[in-house]
């Protein structure tokens, strides 16, 4: 492995800002995430994580050693009944893996195609799309302490997920690194069609007993069709979380606005579709200082100008505000702020 000085990160993050690193390496087994390790203590340096880059704001300097795992190790563990475990490298390409597993006949992840973003940092906000989250499948997560320099293995009901969360993107952040993931997904060719668009889809091409296949080849259409495609606008995919409300608030907001879509929580409160705040306070494809809202979905944050990461988030605090002001409904935002 390399440690490098001065690397450009423009390539290594979706929203294509401009972004440095004040050092930088590529890790990819054990020995190479001690020697990261090794390297930051010696110099006093801090370290930060950055996966595929997908789902992060930069700002124009990382300082300290940026740490980038590569790698695209996908190993069977074992077979336990209709079950199979699936051991992940951190930094296997997340859509790669999705495709190989319903290749090899190991099902369950179909939903969760064409999402942009390495294996390593799927935990961290607990990914999902279409009825589907990743922590229904991940068995355990391997980390790595980056205080006591210590492997160990995290089980899923101990990381703390949530929508969109987890200890990973929480207390965790500073102290873990995700070195693996385990999954446990199965042999059995269920599927998951609860998400009304989908099955409506589904529905539409005639696919009444839709195969894994089936529905990994129509949620990578509908998203394709959807999402602004990363290799010819840069954008980071989703950047506003749907907000929870409680079911009273809900109600009284879907009296004023009777096509806001929600969707009951099993704890009584609801969740709004933060694209239909967008879109319905004005903000779709809303430009400034060379970064807005997306012409073809108003969740997706682009940056066609290449604007800076603070230019980014600025623009977010400007769509939140007036979210904020027309609907009484605070937004937050997916993405991690590095640096920025």
């Amino acid at each position: 492995m390399q440690f490098e000085r001065d690397v450009s990160l423009e390539g290594l993050n979706t929203l294509g800002v401009t972004s440095r690193a004040e050092n930088f390496c590529r890790v990819e087994s054990d020995a190479d995430w001690l020697a990261a390790i090794d390297y930051a203590s010696s110099r006093g340096l801090g370290i930060t994580l950055l996966g595929g880059g997908s789902n992060v704001v930069l700002g124009e300097q990382l300082r300290g050693l940026v740490v980038h795992p590569v790698g695209d190790d996908i190993d069977l563990f074992e077979r336990r009944g209709d079950d199979v475990l699936v051991d992940v490298l951190a930094g296997t390409e997340w859509d790669t893996l999705v495709r190989i597993c319903n290749q090899r006949g190991w099902f369950g992840l179909e939903n969760l195609v064409s999402i942009p973003g390495s294996c390593g940092a799927a935990p961290v906000q607990n990914i999902g799309a279409y009825g589907v989250e990743i922590a229904e499948f991940i068995e355990s997560v391997r980390v790595l302490d980056l205080n006591t320099r210590e492997f160990s293995v995290v089980k899923s009901q101990d990381c703390g997920f949530a929508y969109r969360y987890s200890y990973f993107k929480g207390p965790w952040r500073t102290r873990y690194a995700i070195v693996g993931i385990r999954l446990r997904l199965s042999k059995t060719p269920t599927v998951n069609t609860s998400y009304a668009a989908l099955a409506q889809t589904l529905e539409n091409a005639e696919l009444h007993a839709p195969t894994p296949v089936d529905v990994l080849n129509t949620v990578a259409a509908i998203r394709a069709a959807k999402l602004p495609d990363v290799r010819r606008v840069p954008n980071s995919g989703s950047f506003f979380k749907n907000p929870i409300v409680s079911g009273e608030f809900a109600q009284h907001l879907q009296a004023l606005h009777p096509d806001l879509p929600v969707y009951a929580v099993d704890d009584g409160s609801a969740k709004l579709a933060a694209a239909y705040l967008i879109e319905a306070a004005g903000l779709k494809g809303y430009q400034d200082a060379g970064c807005g809202i997306s012409e073809d979905h108003a969740l997706v944050l682009v940056n066609p100008g290449r604007a800076t990461g603070a230019e980014c988030l600025a623009l977010a605090e400007h769509v939140i505000s007036t979210v904020q002001s027309a609907f009484g409904v605070t937004l937050d935002i997916e993405p991690v702020v590095m640096g920025a």
